[in-house]
């Protein structure tokens, strides 16, 4: 029997029936048959794979929303940078060391929140966090018109309970979608995360115009709070503990049929009772009002332990260093345009606190354009090497994309710096930006859908080393940002760091080339079973 590979999935199904293709449940679009990735459930109505599109979609936009008001509350002070400068009597660098506090923080409490989320489930974690979030935010607006101090201490707490934005969200992709339609939802979710980033300063830099800084922080808890009501009466738990099919143990046997998101759903062969859940113990569907529980059961197979230790023996992975430089890189630039538009559009155009926001639609336009790009593309790219790979499909086929990451990511920023340094009309770095976050969205999207494609059933503990390792990347620049472009200028200090993207870039060939080997390598080694952690 051929080896199975983790990360290698028989997707679509070519003119000679598969051997191994026997009891899968699959779809036919396109006149293709499309095998569902994970197989879900036969027996358990409550099996996430299996909801309504409805019900699906209503649980992944409260997730998308939730992390998008998660990154507004990063940027906000961007348009403010000045105007708390003053009041807090302070230095900019300074005061970006407040942006560096929380995203440290978001670094190290995702460490603690994702075990929660693999022990008591996804639910408690987006609520419990959610309502600290709107806290966090009423504490910044008292504290944004008093003293630096306590303002930089309510930053870090913010950090603290906001940490599961850039974590549990692709978690929930994996719970509740399959790995054929996976790629535009991890796309969307970068542009949420991305876009909140870009429409935080624009919003709030309105209010802070004619409210104050403090009203910028009241407003965004007031829509955290809808978050809230939202998620607690639309978005169930999405964990899912009980047994499902393996594909890489079915046998041969008679067609038969099975129905799964409300899409007709075919099964090759008769699944055996080796390697599907027993029907007799079909368990009953939970109904509306168990659903609404704030809290979750203790899963008594998940050790709290091993949760907490096993993102720190996920930096042995390749695939999850690489996805997590890529990740870091390209999210960084949102936080370094956050911490200098205010230094460098202020003095040299004369922006006030509302135009330094407007300067944020771009980055906007260019997250929209980077997230068609990497979603509807890589899904089209990945599914026509499948097809040509008579039908398997394997994490790497989206990694073509990237070569348009590292394009965008430096030609945006050689456009906005070389327009600035020699001081053209404003609209120059403006579109640099644009086409600078179109690149960064790409890279962002692509490294989080290869890592979840190549480790889907690490999905929590990968999204934590992943988010860890971007927020102490951009943490870095926070220590540096302000006080560099101070004494090298924008031109230089964007194209280093540009040139660092591209070379981070770059590793995707090796990837590309020498992926599965790479995958095969991580299997033989088993990093996870030495340290006992299995």
């Amino acid at each position: 029997m051929e080896r199975h590979v983790p990360g290698t999935e028989l997707l679509f199904d070519s003119a000679a029936q598969h051997d191994n293709a026997a009891g899968l449940q699959f779809i036919q679009k396109d006149g293709a048959n499309i095998f569902l990735v994970p197989q879900p459930s036969l027996t358990d109505p409550n099996d996430p794979l299996s909801w309504s599109p409805a019900k699906k979609w209503a649980a992944y936009l409260n997730g998308v929303f939730y992390a998008f008001m998660g990154s507004v509350t990063g940027p906000i002070m961007a348009a403010g940078m000045i105007v708390l400068s003053e009041t807090f009597n302070t230095t900019l660098q300074k005061l970006t060391y407040a942006n560096g506090a929380a995203l440290i923080c978001q670094g190290v409490g995702n460490i603690f929140w994702m075990p929660l989320a693999l022990k008591i489930g996804r639910r408690p974690v987006y609520l419990y966090s959610n309502i600290l979030m709107g806290v966090a935010c009423v504490w910044l607006g008292l504290t944004s018109t008093t003293t630096y101090t306590p303002f930089i201490i309510g930053r870090a707490f913010l950090g603290l309970v906001e940490a599961p934005i850039e974590s549990i969200v692709p978690t929930t992709i994996t719970d509740i979608f399959f790995l054929h339609d996976r790629g535009e939802k991890v796309s969307l979710y970068g542009f949420g995360v991305l876009g909140g980033n870009e429409l935080g300063p624009l919003f709030s830099a309105l209010i802070i115009q004619h409210l104050g800084m403090n009203w910028a922080f009241y407003i965004v808890a007031m829509f955290i709070g809808l978050s809230v009501i939202l998620m607690f009466f639309f978005m169930p738990e999405t964990k899912f503990t009980g047994p499902r099919p393996d594909p890489h143990a079915l046998h041969q046997g008679q067609d038969s049929g099975e129905k799964a998101d409300d899409e007709c759903v075919e099964r090759v062969g008769d699944a055996t009772p080796d390697n599907i859940e027993s029907a007799s113990a079909a368990p009953a569907k939970h109904s509306y009002l168990r659903t609404l529980k704030p809290w979750g059961k203790s899963d008594p197979n998940i050790s709290f332990r091993k949760a907490f230790l096993r993102p720190f023996v996920l930096l042995t992975f390749p695939t999850v260093v690489w996805a997590s430089l890529v990740y870091g890189f390209s999210l960084s630039w949102n936080v370094i345009l956050g911490a200098t538009v205010a230094q460098l559009f202020a003095p040299q155009y004369g922006f006030d606190a509302q135009a330094q926001g407007l300067v944020f639609l771009s980055p906007f336009v260019g997250s929209l354009v980077g997230s068609w790009l990497c979603g509807s593309l890589s899904d089209t790219v990945a599914n026509h090497f499948t097809k040509k790979n008579d039908g398997i499909r394997e994490p790497e086929m989206r990694l073509p994309v990237c070569i348009l990451a590292s394009v965008l990511t430096f030609l945006g920023a050689l456009v906005s710096s070389l327009t600035y340094h020699y001081n053209t009309h404003y609209m120059g770095p403006i579109v640099g930006y644009g086409i600078l976050t179109a690149g960064a969205q790409v890279g962002v999207s692509l490294s989080m859908s290869y890592a979840l494609d190549c480790h889907r059933e690490l999905s929590v503990e990968l999204m934590v080393t992943i988010a860890s390792l971007k927020s102490a990347i951009a943490w870095i620049w926070t220590w540096v940002i302000n006080d560099w472009i101070d004494t090298n200028g924008m031109l230089v200090v964007f194209m280093v760091i540009a040139s660092v993207n591209v070379v981070v870039h770059m590793s995707t060939f090796a990837f590309y080339l020498k992926g599965k080997a790479i995958r095969m390598w991580i299997a033989d080694t088993n990093m996870l079973a030495r340290a006992g952690l299995v």
